[in-house]
């Protein structure tokens, strides 16, 4: 009995067996219920289609498939890339299926559990290093480059982890590459929009010089924060500094209404300025004032507002605000000489002549002062002082030759000739032919008595005016007294080809020509002036006497009738016109 209970018992359960197996190999729909993993001792059981992280030193082993297929009977696990099945049959870490280069590569295995070619099931193995893995690789790391290239590959693989972000820009800091910081922080704001990040970026886009990356993050901080006045400030700076000179304007004048009175000093300077770069002068000129009521002691202030209203042509206003800037700056010797030009211009030679010698006071050897007080005095007639400057800019410009015809001139017109006399030669040295100047010589020399330079000057001034007759008496009288007659006929008979009606040249002539024994030509000369003075008695007595002695005796007798006719009771005429005629006479018997 029992064995036969143990029978039909064997019979019904290999029965059910068969039927069970039969059933889940071809009666159902087969699927997929888990797999029982083993992650560090751990176990975890996943369900299919879902993600599991795994980091490259976790130690795997999967111990379980759950199908519904009996014996999981032709079942089996696929991964492209990797070898899954490896981990069914012993515990193995994850880093050592991999090279030691995909070890910090992000790896996503598609994990197929398939049933002949059917799939029953799929789930994901996420593997990649944790972000502390990157950063103790990095910083194990001695060269600069490969760290740096570590950093930028982890990056990549995990773009939004914020410690690795810090980590990259300490980097990018530390190596002065700026524009890569700058890449970087710009996506980090993109997908968080926090102060701090632009903060960051305010300081990359100053260390590289980029202006306009400056004026790009502190219009987004502005934006962000309308009331921060730091940032304002910058924001207009920055404006400013790259030529946006309207833009910079309208962020200074929001700045006004966001300050304190005693801050805005600065404010209306700088717009004043930019006023007048955009031709805005009064608007300019109404900022510099009211600047000027919160610091009246700073001259720039004034200076400016001189300016600006001499480019509009409001002189008197310019004039009067150069004059606040100058008391407030007792070292400006070129503002001290554009009033007193000024002044001078304007005919007030007063107020001129205060600022030339404030001019003066602080730098004695000004040569442009020199000169306007020259010109200055020249105007008011003080030839003392006016000597004293000139010789104070001769110092200083010895080849000053007005200032040095000037003050030779002042000096001879004062009866100084000797002071006067060095100025004149050392202006001849650059004017030889200045005919005025050897006029005035040939003065001096003869009044100082000193007959040899007189004489020089003399004969330069017949070359040079030949027609000018002082200078041929001066020569007459010289050659007479050295008997030096030969000279003498030259000249005079130059000055006579020039001045053909001068009678004194002729009589210089005809008497050098006497002297020489040459009375041919002295009568000659005697009949030409004889021409514009033919009632000369004292040349026809000259005249008659010299042809009685050529033997011309018919026409000495003629020139002696003349004299008897012209002037009666001649006796010296009579006497020798008797005594000719007698001896005419008895030299036809």
């Amino acid at each position: 009995m029992f064995v036969y209970l143990a029978i039909c018992l064997l019979v019904v359960s290999a029965f059910a067996m068969g039927w069970w197996f039969w059933h889940g190999m071809y009666a159902g729909s087969p699927r997929l219920k888990s797999i029982l993993l083993v992650i560090n001792d751990e176990p975890h059981d996943i369900l299919p289609g879902e993600t599991i992280s795994l980091h490259p030193m976790d130690r795997i082993k999967i111990l379980k498939i759950s199908t519904t297929i009996p014996f999981n009977y032709d079942v089996r696990l696929v991964a492209k890339g990797f070898d899954v099945n490896a981990l069914r049959y012993e515990e193995t870490r994850l880093a050592d299926m991999f090279t030691d280069e995909e070890i910090f590569d992000h790896h996503r295995f598609l994990i197929y559990v398939m049933y002949r070619n059917k799939e029953l099931g799929r789930m994901v193995w996420d593997v990649q290093p944790y972000v502390e893995d990157w950063l103790d690789k990095a910083d194990r790391i001695i060269e600069k480059d490969k760290r740096l290239a570590i950093l930028e590959r982890a990056l990549c693989l995990l773009p939004d982890d914020r410690e690795l972000q810090k980590r990259l820009l300490m980097e990018y800091r530390s190596l002065t590459q700026w524009k890569k910081a700058a890449v970087l922080l710009e996506k980090i704001y993109d997908k968080n929009l926090e102060y701090d990040t632009l903060a960051e970026l305010l300081e990359v886009y100053t260390e590289m010089s980029d202006n306009a990356g400056v004026i790009s993050v502190l219009k987004r901080i502005v934006k962000l924060d309308p009331g921060d006045v730091k940032a304002r400030y910058q924001l207009a700076e920055a404006l400013k500094k790259s030529g946006e000179l309207k833009r910079a304007i309208k962020e200074y004048e929001g700045l006004l209404d966001r300050i304190n009175e005693k801050d805005k000093l600065e404010i209306f300077k700088t717009l004043g300025y930019l006023y007048n770069r955009t031709g805005q002068s009064k608007a300019a000129i109404s900022s510099y004032l009211k600047a000027t009521k919160l610091d009246s002691k700073d001259a720039n202030l004034y200076y400016n507002l001189s300016y600006i209203c001499e480019k509009i042509r409001q002189k008197e206003k310019a004039d009067v605000y150069l004059a606040r800037a100058i008391n407030l700056s007792p070292r400006d010797v070129k503002g001290r000489l554009k009033l007193a030009k000024r002044f001078m211009e304007k005919g007030d030679l007063i107020r001129a002549k205060k600022y030339l010698l404030q001019v003066l006071n602080i730098k004695q050897d000004s040569l442009e002062a020199l000169l306007l007080m020259a010109r200055l005095l020249e105007k008011q007639g003080g030839k003392k002082d006016l000597i004293k400057t000139y010789k104070k800019i001769i110092d200083l410009d010895p080849r000053n030759e007005t200032v040095m015809y000037n003050l030779g001139t002042l000096e001879y017109e004062s009866g100084n000739l000797a002071a006067s006399l060095p100025y004149f030669k050392k202006y001849l040295e650059a004017h030889p032919r200045e005919a005025g100047v050897h006029e005035i010589l040939f003065d001096i020399y003869k009044r100082q008595k000193t007959a040899g330079p007189a004489f020089k000057e003399a004969m330069t001034l017949v070359e040079l005016k030949p027609k000018e007759m002082s200078p041929y008496h001066f020569i007459f009288d010289h050659l007479n007294a050295l008997g030096d007659y030969d000279n003498m006929i030259r000249v005079m008979k130059k000055g006579v080809t020039e001045n053909p009606g001068d009678t004194d040249l002729k009589e210089y002539l005809i008497l050098a020509y006497l002297k020489t024994g040459k009375e041919d030509l002295a009568v000659s000369e005697i009949k030409k002036i004889l021409e514009f003075r033919p009632k000369d008695v004292k040349l026809l007595l000259h005249l008659a006497t010299l042809q009685e002695k050529q033997g011309e005796f018919s026409q000495a007798l003629e020139s002696y009738k003349k004299i008897i006719d012209i002037s009666h009771g001649h006796e010296e005429a009579e006497e020798s016109y008797l005594r000719l005629r007698l001896k005419t006479v008895e030299s036809d018997k």
